[in-house]
């Protein structure tokens, strides 16, 4: 049985975020949320390979609302290489998360 610190909550919420490497490219793409946690999120997306020391900032917007992840709380984990080496997905643990992120996935839990 797997352990984690918090349960995920299965979700379909689609979302922005900016994928970047400080002082080369930042470059805007979409995806969609499939599971979330106060610590963390499975993000299924469509993106060229990139180097896990990348950084994002997600935007997710709920409900006319917008809640703001700076790259300074997310870390890249883990992503799925197909074999055209073009990423599917991206595992991101959130280390530092704002109390309106923790607020906004306990009211997806309550739903």
């Amino acid at each position: 049985m797997e352990k984690r610190s918090c349960r995920r909550i299965s979700s379909h919420i689609e979302i922005s975020y900016f994928l970047w490497n400080p002082l080369f490219w930042k470059k805007k793409y979409s995806g969609t949320i499939r599971n979330i946690s106060e610590k963390g999120m499975f993000i299924q997306t469509r993106t060229p390979n990139f180097p896990l020391d990348s950084l994002l900032e997600i935007y997710i917007t709920f409900r006319e609302k917008t809640v703001f992840l700076p790259a300074k709380v997310s870390n890249i984990v883990w992503r799925r290489l197909l074999s055209d080496d073009s990423c599917d997905s991206i595992g991101i643990e959130l280390t530092d998360p704002p109390e309106e992120f923790i607020e906004f996935v306990n009211r997806l839990r309550e739903t």
